[in-house]
């Protein structure tokens, strides 16, 4: 055999090996058509995604977020000063004015009532036991406009000197939360304990924006019905409770 020949036969070769080798390369891989796909985690997704709200908005939830009613150590520890500049600064809406009870009065014995003005501190709205601030927060301000004690908290009447701060705690197992009713006598520039008791969640759609009321929360969950449907028993509001937007729609200091 040539030279010539032999230089053929081994190029034959070779190229006979590299088209063996790319078809082994090819059959390596799935072909075009293959029906092996990559697992689907769809399910798995759906399974950790937040779930959408159905029906009424909720309150938002989460970290534990400063409120403007915060107070910064236990309310006794404030003095007359430090707590007047507290509730000053403090924005006040969505209140209301409304004719209450009254006592120690002989009037008081008959249809006799007081007005009494009551708010809330503006952008507190959603309030509840796991995000309360470890010394409670300033919730709603009251002021009894009347000539007589309002009957069912006893709020003296202002005679510009005294306003009325409910302060807000979780409860000490952190699943409730407590009311404090706080005087303030802007004349001796002093505050003092005026009544506590517990604020209970209505359990209501939760809406945006803070408010205050006196209402229970039945009324409240019938708020959206006529007059005519509710009737005129459930708008007096003489001798409802304190009532407050909360996280869990509303709140009420009973």
């Amino acid at each position: 055999m040539s030279r010539f020949q032999l230089r053929r036969a081994h190029l034959a070769v070779a190229s006979a090996v590299v088209l063996v080798s790319l078809a082994c390369s090819k059959s390596d891989a799935p072909p075009a058509d293959s029906t092996a796909k990559a697992p689907d985690t769809t399910a798995a997704a759906a399974a950790v995604a937040p779930q959408p709200l159905v029906g009424a908005a909720q309150a938002p939830r989460g970290r534990r977020k400063p409120m403007p009613g915060d107070l910064t150590k236990p309310i006794d520890d404030y003095t007359g000063d430090e707590f007047g500049a507290l509730v000053k600064k403090l924005s006040y809406v969505g209140g209301h004015e409304r004719a209450r009870r009254c006592k120690n009065n002989p009037d008081c014995s008959g249809t006799k009532r007081v007005l009494v003005l009551v708010d809330a501190v503006a952008t507190q709205d959603s309030l509840s036991a796991a995000v309360a601030p470890q010394f409670g927060v300033v919730y709603v301000r009251a002021i009894n406009r009347g000539n007589a004690p309002e009957a069912r908290y006893g709020m003296l009447p202002s005679n510009k000197q005294y306003e009325y701060y409910m302060i807000v705690t979780a409860d000490s197992a952190g699943t409730g939360m407590n009311w404090r009713l706080e005087q303030f006598d802007s004349k001796a520039n002093a505050h003092s304990k005026f009544g506590e008791g517990k604020f209970t969640p209505c359990n209501h759609a939760w809406v945006a924006g803070a408010k205050a009321d006196f209402k229970t929360c039945a009324n409240s969950a019938a708020a959206h019905d006529s007059v005519m449907k509710l009737g005129l028993a459930l708008q007096t509001f003489d001798g409802e409770p304190i009532w407050a937007s909360c996280a869990a729609g509303c709140c009420i200091g009973q």
